[in-house]
Protein backbone atom coordinates (compact mmCIF):
# COMPACT_ATOMS: atom_id res chain seq x y z
CA UNK A 1 0.00 0.00 0.00
CA UNK A 2 1.49 3.32 -1.10
CA UNK A 3 0.88 6.21 1.26
CA UNK A 4 2.26 9.69 0.86
CA UNK A 5 3.94 11.82 -1.72
CA UNK A 6 3.63 9.51 -4.74
CA UNK A 7 0.04 8.57 -4.11
CA UNK A 8 -1.81 11.50 -2.53
CA UNK A 9 -4.49 13.44 -4.36
CA UNK A 10 -6.15 16.83 -3.75
CA UNK A 11 -3.00 17.88 -1.86
CA UNK A 12 -1.61 21.40 -1.98
CA UNK A 13 0.05 24.22 -0.16
CA UNK A 14 0.46 27.90 -1.01
CA UNK A 15 2.97 30.40 0.36
CA UNK A 16 5.62 32.91 -0.68
CA UNK A 17 8.33 30.27 -0.46
CA UNK A 18 10.20 29.55 -3.68
CA UNK A 19 10.86 25.90 -2.90
CA UNK A 20 8.60 22.96 -2.22
CA UNK A 21 11.47 20.81 -0.91
CA UNK A 22 10.29 18.81 2.05
CA UNK A 23 11.16 15.23 2.99
CA UNK A 24 7.56 14.48 4.00
CA UNK A 25 5.47 16.26 1.36
CA UNK A 26 6.49 16.33 -2.28
CA UNK A 27 4.51 18.64 -4.57
CA UNK A 28 5.42 18.26 -8.23
CA UNK A 29 3.43 21.16 -9.71
CA UNK A 30 3.94 24.87 -9.06
CA UNK A 31 1.95 27.88 -10.23
CA UNK A 32 2.28 31.57 -9.34
CA UNK A 33 -0.75 33.60 -8.35
CA UNK A 34 -0.21 37.16 -7.16
CA UNK A 35 2.80 37.15 -4.84
CA UNK A 36 2.14 33.54 -3.83
CA UNK A 37 3.26 30.19 -5.18
CA UNK A 38 0.73 27.35 -5.35
CA UNK A 39 2.24 23.84 -5.05
CA UNK A 40 0.20 20.71 -5.70
CA UNK A 41 0.36 16.99 -6.42
CA UNK A 42 0.57 15.71 -9.97
CA UNK A 43 -2.65 13.66 -9.88
CA UNK A 44 -5.08 16.52 -9.34
CA UNK A 45 -6.00 18.77 -12.29
CA UNK A 46 -5.21 22.46 -12.00
CA UNK A 47 -6.69 25.19 -14.17
CA UNK A 48 -5.10 28.66 -14.22
CA UNK A 49 -6.35 31.76 -16.00
CA UNK A 50 -5.39 35.45 -16.09
CA UNK A 51 -7.35 38.39 -17.45
CA UNK A 52 -6.67 42.12 -17.06
CA UNK A 53 -4.62 41.69 -13.90
CA UNK A 54 -7.07 39.25 -12.31
CA UNK A 55 -5.95 35.64 -11.74
CA UNK A 56 -7.63 32.42 -10.72
CA UNK A 57 -6.66 28.83 -9.91
CA UNK A 58 -9.27 26.08 -9.85
CA UNK A 59 -7.68 23.04 -8.23
CA UNK A 60 -9.63 19.78 -8.44
CA UNK A 61 -12.78 18.79 -10.30
CA UNK A 62 -15.40 21.50 -10.84
CA UNK A 63 -18.38 21.57 -13.18
CA UNK A 64 -21.06 24.15 -13.83
CA UNK A 65 -24.07 22.25 -12.50
CA UNK A 66 -26.42 24.06 -14.89
CA UNK A 67 -24.50 23.69 -18.16
CA UNK A 68 -22.31 20.69 -17.37
CA UNK A 69 -19.14 22.55 -18.42
CA UNK A 70 -15.99 21.35 -16.65
CA UNK A 71 -13.23 22.22 -19.13
CA UNK A 72 -12.03 25.81 -19.08
CA UNK A 73 -13.87 26.64 -15.85
CA UNK A 74 -11.13 28.98 -14.60
CA UNK A 75 -11.25 31.04 -17.78
CA UNK A 76 -15.06 31.09 -17.76
CA UNK A 77 -15.18 32.34 -14.15
CA UNK A 78 -12.92 35.29 -14.97
CA UNK A 79 -14.79 36.18 -18.15
CA UNK A 80 -18.15 35.99 -16.36
CA UNK A 81 -17.18 38.10 -13.34
CA UNK A 82 -15.64 41.46 -12.49
CA UNK A 83 -15.04 41.25 -8.73
CA UNK A 84 -14.56 38.95 -5.75
CA UNK A 85 -18.27 39.14 -4.88
CA UNK A 86 -19.18 38.02 -8.39
CA UNK A 87 -16.65 35.17 -8.24
CA UNK A 88 -18.28 33.95 -5.02
CA UNK A 89 -21.71 34.20 -6.61
CA UNK A 90 -20.49 32.30 -9.68
CA UNK A 91 -18.98 29.59 -7.46
CA UNK A 92 -22.51 28.78 -6.33
CA UNK A 93 -23.10 27.42 -9.85
CA UNK A 94 -20.24 24.94 -9.46
CA UNK A 95 -20.23 21.44 -8.04
CA UNK A 96 -17.59 18.79 -7.45
CA UNK A 97 -14.45 18.71 -5.32
CA UNK A 98 -12.14 21.70 -5.60
CA UNK A 99 -10.42 24.74 -4.08
CA UNK A 100 -10.34 28.17 -5.76
CA UNK A 101 -7.63 30.80 -5.33
CA UNK A 102 -8.49 34.20 -6.78
CA UNK A 103 -6.35 37.35 -7.00
CA UNK A 104 -7.25 40.96 -7.82
CA UNK A 105 -5.64 44.33 -7.09
CA UNK A 106 -2.66 42.64 -5.45
CA UNK A 107 -4.84 40.71 -3.00
CA UNK A 108 -5.46 36.95 -2.93
CA UNK A 109 -8.47 35.01 -1.63
CA UNK A 110 -9.29 31.34 -1.09
CA UNK A 111 -12.71 29.67 -1.49
CA UNK A 112 -13.52 26.02 -0.84
CA UNK A 113 -16.24 23.96 -2.47
CA UNK A 114 -19.72 23.73 -0.90
CA UNK A 115 -18.55 21.60 2.03
CA UNK A 116 -14.77 22.25 1.93
CA UNK A 117 -14.28 18.59 1.03
CA UNK A 118 -10.62 19.43 0.37
CA UNK A 119 -9.59 20.68 3.83
CA UNK A 120 -8.10 24.18 3.97
CA UNK A 121 -5.84 25.07 6.91
CA UNK A 122 -3.92 28.33 7.34
CA UNK A 123 -1.74 30.07 9.91
CA UNK A 124 -3.14 33.19 11.53
CA UNK A 125 0.11 34.96 12.46
CA UNK A 126 3.86 34.93 11.82
CA UNK A 127 5.93 36.40 9.00
CA UNK A 128 5.29 33.61 6.52
CA UNK A 129 1.77 32.74 5.34
CA UNK A 130 1.08 29.07 4.63
CA UNK A 131 -2.21 27.55 3.55
CA UNK A 132 -2.49 23.81 2.96
CA UNK A 133 -4.73 20.76 3.02
CA UNK A 134 -2.26 19.39 5.60
CA UNK A 135 -2.28 21.17 8.96
CA UNK A 136 0.76 19.11 9.92
CA UNK A 137 2.74 20.70 7.08
CA UNK A 138 2.12 24.11 8.66
CA UNK A 139 3.08 22.71 12.07
CA UNK A 140 6.35 21.31 10.74
CA UNK A 141 7.36 24.41 8.78
CA UNK A 142 6.59 26.86 11.58
CA UNK A 143 7.64 24.53 14.42
CA UNK A 144 4.36 25.05 16.28
CA UNK A 145 3.31 23.54 19.60
CA UNK A 146 -0.16 22.44 20.60
CA UNK A 147 -2.22 24.85 22.67
CA UNK A 148 -3.16 23.48 26.09
CA UNK A 149 -6.80 24.63 26.02
CA UNK A 150 -7.41 23.54 22.42
CA UNK A 151 -5.74 20.19 22.98
CA UNK A 152 -8.01 19.66 25.98
CA UNK A 153 -10.98 20.20 23.66
CA UNK A 154 -9.49 17.75 21.15
CA UNK A 155 -9.00 15.18 23.93
CA UNK A 156 -12.62 15.60 25.08
CA UNK A 157 -14.03 13.61 22.19
CA UNK A 158 -13.09 10.74 19.95
CA UNK A 159 -10.67 11.49 17.12
CA UNK A 160 -13.40 10.73 14.61
CA UNK A 161 -15.51 13.60 15.91
CA UNK A 162 -15.17 17.23 14.91
CA UNK A 163 -13.48 20.02 16.81
CA UNK A 164 -15.78 23.03 17.23
CA UNK A 165 -16.02 25.93 14.79
CA UNK A 166 -12.74 26.59 12.93
CA UNK A 167 -10.39 25.38 15.67
CA UNK A 168 -7.45 22.98 15.56
CA UNK A 169 -5.18 21.88 18.43
CA UNK A 170 -2.89 24.76 17.42
CA UNK A 171 -3.76 28.33 18.34
CA UNK A 172 -1.95 29.60 15.23
CA UNK A 173 -3.81 27.34 12.79
CA UNK A 174 -7.44 27.68 11.72
CA UNK A 175 -9.62 25.70 9.34
CA UNK A 176 -11.63 27.46 6.64
CA UNK A 177 -15.30 26.51 6.99
CA UNK A 178 -17.90 26.23 4.21
CA UNK A 179 -19.69 29.50 3.35
CA UNK A 180 -16.53 31.50 4.04
CA UNK A 181 -13.68 32.83 1.95
CA UNK A 182 -10.20 33.52 3.29
CA UNK A 183 -8.75 37.01 2.88
CA UNK A 184 -5.09 36.03 2.67
CA UNK A 185 -3.74 39.54 3.32
CA UNK A 186 -5.53 39.84 6.67
CA UNK A 187 -5.59 36.04 7.26
CA UNK A 188 -9.22 36.32 8.31
CA UNK A 189 -12.22 34.30 7.15
CA UNK A 190 -15.22 36.23 5.82
CA UNK A 191 -18.72 34.74 5.75
CA UNK A 192 -20.70 35.04 2.53
CA UNK A 193 -24.46 34.76 2.26
CA UNK A 194 -26.52 32.08 0.51
CA UNK A 195 -29.95 33.60 1.14
CA UNK A 196 -30.53 37.21 2.18
CA UNK A 197 -34.19 36.50 2.91
CA UNK A 198 -36.21 33.63 4.33
CA UNK A 199 -36.47 30.81 1.82
CA UNK A 200 -39.83 30.12 0.23
CA UNK A 201 -40.85 26.54 0.93
CA UNK A 202 -40.84 23.99 -1.89
CA UNK A 203 -41.82 20.32 -2.02
CA UNK A 204 -39.48 17.38 -2.48
CA UNK A 205 -40.96 16.84 -5.95
CA UNK A 206 -40.10 20.41 -6.94
CA UNK A 207 -36.62 20.12 -5.41
CA UNK A 208 -35.92 17.01 -7.47
CA UNK A 209 -37.08 18.74 -10.64
CA UNK A 210 -34.62 21.54 -9.95
CA UNK A 211 -31.61 19.61 -8.67
CA UNK A 212 -31.70 16.30 -10.52
CA UNK A 213 -30.06 17.76 -13.67
CA UNK A 214 -27.38 19.30 -11.44
CA UNK A 215 -26.65 15.95 -9.79
CA UNK A 216 -26.43 14.32 -13.21
CA UNK A 217 -23.94 16.92 -14.45
CA UNK A 218 -21.67 16.31 -11.45
CA UNK A 219 -21.85 12.53 -11.92
CA UNK A 220 -21.07 12.88 -15.63
CA UNK A 221 -17.96 14.92 -14.82
CA UNK A 222 -16.82 12.36 -12.25
CA UNK A 223 -17.54 9.46 -14.64
CA UNK A 224 -15.51 11.15 -17.40
CA UNK A 225 -12.48 11.09 -15.12
CA UNK A 226 -12.91 7.97 -12.96
CA UNK A 227 -14.46 4.56 -12.79
CA UNK A 228 -17.10 5.11 -10.09
CA UNK A 229 -17.79 2.65 -7.27
CA UNK A 230 -20.83 2.90 -5.05
CA UNK A 231 -21.00 1.91 -1.37
CA UNK A 232 -24.39 0.28 -0.81
CA UNK A 233 -26.31 -0.39 2.42
CA UNK A 234 -29.92 -0.76 3.50
CA UNK A 235 -30.28 3.00 3.97
CA UNK A 236 -31.83 5.67 1.80
CA UNK A 237 -28.74 7.70 0.85
CA UNK A 238 -26.63 5.05 -0.85
CA UNK A 239 -29.68 3.84 -2.77
CA UNK A 240 -30.08 7.29 -4.33
CA UNK A 241 -26.50 7.21 -5.60
CA UNK A 242 -26.96 3.67 -6.91
CA UNK A 243 -30.11 4.78 -8.76
CA UNK A 244 -28.37 7.69 -10.49
CA UNK A 245 -25.34 5.63 -11.45
CA UNK A 246 -27.71 3.00 -12.86
CA UNK A 247 -29.49 5.68 -14.89
CA UNK A 248 -26.37 7.40 -16.23
CA UNK A 249 -23.91 4.52 -16.73
CA UNK A 250 -25.91 2.41 -19.18
CA UNK A 251 -27.26 0.29 -16.35
CA UNK A 252 -23.80 -0.67 -15.09
CA UNK A 253 -22.98 -0.14 -11.42
CA UNK A 254 -20.13 -1.58 -9.35
CA UNK A 255 -21.13 -1.49 -5.70
CA UNK A 256 -19.83 -2.85 -2.42
CA UNK A 257 -20.80 -3.31 1.21
CA UNK A 258 -18.23 -3.26 3.99
CA UNK A 259 -18.77 -6.23 6.31
CA UNK A 260 -18.87 -5.04 9.91
CA UNK A 261 -18.98 -7.09 13.11
CA UNK A 262 -22.52 -5.90 13.87
CA UNK A 263 -23.75 -7.74 10.76
CA UNK A 264 -23.43 -10.97 12.74
CA UNK A 265 -26.55 -9.92 14.65
CA UNK A 266 -28.10 -7.40 12.24
CA UNK A 267 -27.57 -8.25 8.58
CA UNK A 268 -30.09 -5.85 7.04
CA UNK A 269 -27.47 -3.61 5.38
CA UNK A 270 -25.94 -6.60 3.64
CA UNK A 271 -29.21 -8.39 2.85
CA UNK A 272 -30.96 -5.31 1.45
CA UNK A 273 -27.94 -4.40 -0.68
CA UNK A 274 -28.01 -7.94 -2.10
CA UNK A 275 -31.67 -7.53 -3.05
CA UNK A 276 -31.01 -4.20 -4.76
CA UNK A 277 -28.23 -5.53 -6.96
CA UNK A 278 -30.34 -8.59 -7.78
CA UNK A 279 -33.04 -6.34 -9.24
CA UNK A 280 -30.44 -4.12 -10.91
CA UNK A 281 -28.41 -7.09 -12.20
CA UNK A 282 -25.19 -5.32 -11.31
CA UNK A 283 -21.83 -6.26 -9.79
CA UNK A 284 -21.54 -6.24 -6.02
CA UNK A 285 -18.82 -7.20 -3.58
CA UNK A 286 -18.50 -7.70 0.16
CA UNK A 287 -15.27 -6.35 1.59
CA UNK A 288 -13.83 -6.73 5.06
CA UNK A 289 -11.69 -4.49 7.23
CA UNK A 290 -8.04 -5.44 7.53
CA UNK A 291 -5.35 -4.71 10.07
CA UNK A 292 -3.38 -1.49 9.77
CA UNK A 293 0.34 -2.28 9.79
CA UNK A 294 2.82 -0.38 11.92
CA UNK A 295 4.49 0.88 8.75
CA UNK A 296 1.20 2.28 7.42
CA UNK A 297 0.44 3.95 10.74
CA UNK A 298 3.93 5.46 10.91
CA UNK A 299 3.56 6.95 7.44
CA UNK A 300 0.19 8.50 8.30
CA UNK A 301 1.52 9.84 11.58
CA UNK A 302 4.31 11.55 9.65
CA UNK A 303 1.89 13.11 7.16
CA UNK A 304 -1.05 14.01 9.40
CA UNK A 305 0.52 13.99 12.84
CA UNK A 306 0.11 11.40 15.57
CA UNK A 307 -3.47 11.66 16.79
CA UNK A 308 -4.30 13.91 13.84
CA UNK A 309 -6.75 11.55 12.15
CA UNK A 310 -9.40 9.00 13.17
CA UNK A 311 -7.94 5.46 13.12
CA UNK A 312 -11.31 3.93 12.18
CA UNK A 313 -11.49 6.08 9.04
CA UNK A 314 -7.93 5.07 8.16
CA UNK A 315 -8.65 1.37 8.53
CA UNK A 316 -11.85 1.58 6.49
CA UNK A 317 -10.20 3.68 3.79
CA UNK A 318 -7.32 1.22 3.40
CA UNK A 319 -9.79 -1.65 3.01
CA UNK A 320 -11.73 0.22 0.31
CA UNK A 321 -8.57 1.30 -1.50
CA UNK A 322 -7.36 -2.29 -1.68
CA UNK A 323 -10.35 -3.13 -3.88
CA UNK A 324 -11.22 0.17 -5.56
CA UNK A 325 -8.04 2.22 -5.66
CA UNK A 326 -8.20 2.17 -9.47
CA UNK A 327 -11.25 4.44 -9.48
CA UNK A 328 -13.29 6.65 -7.17
CA UNK A 329 -16.01 6.11 -4.61
CA UNK A 330 -18.95 8.46 -4.21
CA UNK A 331 -20.87 8.79 -0.96
CA UNK A 332 -24.03 10.44 0.33
CA UNK A 333 -23.07 12.41 3.45
CA UNK A 334 -24.73 15.59 2.17
CA UNK A 335 -27.97 13.78 1.45
CA UNK A 336 -28.07 12.46 5.01
CA UNK A 337 -27.07 15.67 6.79
CA UNK A 338 -29.13 18.08 4.67
CA UNK A 339 -31.55 15.99 2.60
CA UNK A 340 -32.85 14.15 5.68
CA UNK A 341 -31.76 16.81 8.25
CA UNK A 342 -30.60 13.87 10.36
CA UNK A 343 -28.97 16.00 13.07
CA UNK A 344 -32.00 18.08 13.95
CA UNK A 345 -35.03 16.64 12.15
CA UNK A 346 -37.87 19.14 12.80
CA UNK A 347 -36.55 20.66 16.04
CA UNK A 348 -37.54 24.36 16.01
CA UNK A 349 -34.81 26.97 15.70
CA UNK A 350 -35.54 28.44 19.12
CA UNK A 351 -34.08 25.26 20.63
CA UNK A 352 -30.77 25.82 18.81
CA UNK A 353 -28.11 26.50 21.44
CA UNK A 354 -24.37 26.06 22.05
CA UNK A 355 -25.24 23.13 24.33
CA UNK A 356 -27.26 21.38 21.63
CA UNK A 357 -24.59 21.89 18.98
CA UNK A 358 -21.89 20.68 21.35
CA UNK A 359 -24.06 17.64 21.92
CA UNK A 360 -24.13 16.97 18.17
CA UNK A 361 -20.35 17.42 17.98
CA UNK A 362 -19.98 14.62 20.55
CA UNK A 363 -17.44 16.72 22.40
CA UNK A 364 -17.51 16.73 26.19
CA UNK A 365 -15.65 19.95 27.02
CA UNK A 366 -16.86 23.38 28.16
CA UNK A 367 -14.48 24.82 25.59
CA UNK A 368 -16.47 23.28 22.75
CA UNK A 369 -19.60 25.02 23.98
CA UNK A 370 -17.71 28.33 24.11
CA UNK A 371 -16.62 28.03 20.49
CA UNK A 372 -20.08 26.97 19.32
CA UNK A 373 -21.43 30.14 20.95
CA UNK A 374 -18.88 32.11 18.87
CA UNK A 375 -20.07 30.33 15.74
CA UNK A 376 -23.73 31.01 16.53
CA UNK A 377 -23.01 34.68 17.16
CA UNK A 378 -21.19 34.94 13.84
CA UNK A 379 -24.21 33.48 12.02
CA UNK A 380 -26.67 35.73 13.87
CA UNK A 381 -24.57 38.83 13.13
CA UNK A 382 -24.70 38.08 9.40
CA UNK A 383 -27.59 38.53 6.97
CA UNK A 384 -27.83 34.79 6.36
CA UNK A 385 -31.40 33.43 6.41
CA UNK A 386 -30.64 29.74 5.91
CA UNK A 387 -31.89 27.68 8.86
CA UNK A 388 -29.13 27.69 11.50
CA UNK A 389 -29.64 23.97 12.06
CA UNK A 390 -28.86 23.32 8.40
CA UNK A 391 -25.87 25.65 8.55
CA UNK A 392 -24.52 23.63 11.47
CA UNK A 393 -24.88 20.44 9.44
CA UNK A 394 -23.03 21.95 6.48
CA UNK A 395 -20.32 23.91 8.26
CA UNK A 396 -19.54 21.90 11.38
CA UNK A 397 -20.48 18.35 10.40
CA UNK A 398 -19.75 18.19 6.68
CA UNK A 399 -17.08 20.89 6.77
CA UNK A 400 -15.16 19.37 9.71
CA UNK A 401 -16.40 15.91 10.71
CA UNK A 402 -16.75 14.52 7.18
CA UNK A 403 -13.61 16.39 6.14
CA UNK A 404 -11.54 14.17 8.45
CA UNK A 405 -12.45 11.19 6.27
CA UNK A 406 -11.76 13.18 3.09
CA UNK A 407 -8.33 14.12 4.41
CA UNK A 408 -7.41 10.52 5.22
CA UNK A 409 -8.57 9.31 1.82
CA UNK A 410 -6.91 12.15 -0.07
CA UNK A 411 -3.66 11.34 1.72
CA UNK A 412 -3.61 7.66 0.78
CA UNK A 413 -4.79 8.42 -2.75
CA UNK A 414 -8.33 7.07 -2.46
CA UNK A 415 -10.59 9.35 -4.49
CA UNK A 416 -13.67 10.18 -2.39
CA UNK A 417 -16.35 12.19 -4.23
CA UNK A 418 -19.85 13.46 -3.50
CA UNK A 419 -22.30 14.02 -6.33
CA UNK A 420 -24.42 16.45 -4.24
CA UNK A 421 -21.54 18.80 -3.41
CA UNK A 422 -22.83 22.11 -4.76
CA UNK A 423 -24.31 25.13 -3.01
CA UNK A 424 -27.02 25.22 -5.69
CA UNK A 425 -28.11 21.72 -4.69
CA UNK A 426 -27.70 22.07 -0.93
CA UNK A 427 -29.53 25.39 -0.62
CA UNK A 428 -32.36 24.21 -2.81
CA UNK A 429 -32.87 21.27 -0.49
CA UNK A 430 -32.89 23.49 2.61
CA UNK A 431 -36.02 25.15 1.18
CA UNK A 432 -37.91 21.87 1.75
CA UNK A 433 -39.63 21.90 5.12
CA UNK A 434 -37.65 19.85 7.63
CA UNK A 435 -40.81 17.89 8.59
CA UNK A 436 -40.84 16.56 5.02
CA UNK A 437 -37.11 16.02 4.65
CA UNK A 438 -36.77 14.03 7.88
CA UNK A 439 -39.18 11.39 6.54
CA UNK A 440 -36.86 10.64 3.65
CA UNK A 441 -39.29 12.04 1.09
CA UNK A 442 -36.50 13.71 -0.89
CA UNK A 443 -34.62 10.40 -1.14
CA UNK A 444 -37.72 8.62 -2.38
CA UNK A 445 -38.43 11.24 -5.02
CA UNK A 446 -34.82 11.16 -6.23
CA UNK A 447 -34.98 7.39 -6.58
CA UNK A 448 -38.32 7.65 -8.40
CA UNK A 449 -36.67 10.01 -10.85
CA UNK A 450 -33.62 7.82 -11.51
CA UNK A 451 -34.48 4.13 -11.00
CA UNK A 452 -37.88 3.58 -9.36
CA UNK A 453 -37.74 -0.23 -9.61
CA UNK A 454 -35.63 -0.50 -6.44
CA UNK A 455 -38.27 1.26 -4.33
CA UNK A 456 -40.04 -2.10 -4.11
CA UNK A 457 -37.38 -3.13 -1.59
CA UNK A 458 -38.01 -1.81 1.94
CA UNK A 459 -35.41 0.45 3.54
CA UNK A 460 -33.52 -0.67 6.62
CA UNK A 461 -35.31 -0.20 9.94
CA UNK A 462 -34.02 1.72 12.94
CA UNK A 463 -33.73 -0.01 16.28
CA UNK A 464 -36.64 0.39 18.70
CA UNK A 465 -34.86 3.00 20.89
CA UNK A 466 -34.07 5.08 17.79
CA UNK A 467 -37.67 4.84 16.57
CA UNK A 468 -38.89 6.05 19.98
CA UNK A 469 -36.39 8.93 19.90
CA UNK A 470 -37.72 9.97 16.50
CA UNK A 471 -41.36 10.07 17.64
CA UNK A 472 -41.42 13.88 17.49
CA UNK A 473 -39.17 16.92 17.78
CA UNK A 474 -39.26 16.99 21.58
CA UNK A 475 -38.40 13.31 22.03
CA UNK A 476 -35.53 13.64 19.53
CA UNK A 477 -34.23 16.73 21.30
CA UNK A 478 -34.33 15.09 24.74
CA UNK A 479 -32.96 11.77 23.45
CA UNK A 480 -30.01 13.61 21.88
CA UNK A 481 -29.01 14.96 25.29
CA UNK A 482 -29.67 11.64 27.02
CA UNK A 483 -27.40 9.85 24.58
CA UNK A 484 -24.80 12.60 24.95
CA UNK A 485 -24.59 12.26 28.74
CA UNK A 486 -24.51 8.45 28.59
CA UNK A 487 -21.71 8.53 26.00
CA UNK A 488 -19.83 11.20 27.97
CA UNK A 489 -19.86 9.00 31.05
CA UNK A 490 -18.53 6.03 29.06
CA UNK A 491 -15.87 8.17 27.41
CA UNK A 492 -14.60 9.60 30.69
CA UNK A 493 -14.43 6.15 32.27
CA UNK A 494 -12.14 5.03 29.47
CA UNK A 495 -9.75 7.94 29.94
Amino acid sequence: MKIGKQNSIFSFFISKEKSSNNPTYDFENACNIGELIFYSDSRTPLQYSENNGREIIVFGYAANVFSGQSEGIAETVLKSTKSLDEVIEYEKKLGGKYVIFYAENGKCFCIGDATCSIPIFYNTDGDDFICSCFSQLIVNRLNLKKDKELQQIRNSGKLGQAMPYDTTPYKEIKRLLPNHYLDIESRKPVRFINSCKKQEKITSVEAVRITSPMIENIIKMFSDNFKIYCPLTGGKDSRVIYAYLKKLNNGNVDSYTVWLDRFNSDRQDWDIAAEIVKIGKTNHKQISLGEVTQEEKALMDELLGEGGYPPEAFSLSLAIQKHYGDGAITEGDILGQVGKCSLHRDIPNWLASPRYFRCKLHNYSDGARKYMRKWMNEVKDSEEHINIMDLFSVENRLGVWAAYTHLVRNTIGLVNLNCFNSRSIIYTWTAIDSSERMKGNLNVELIKNAYPEILSIPFGKDSKPVRIAKTNALTFYLASFLKYYIERRKFRKQQ
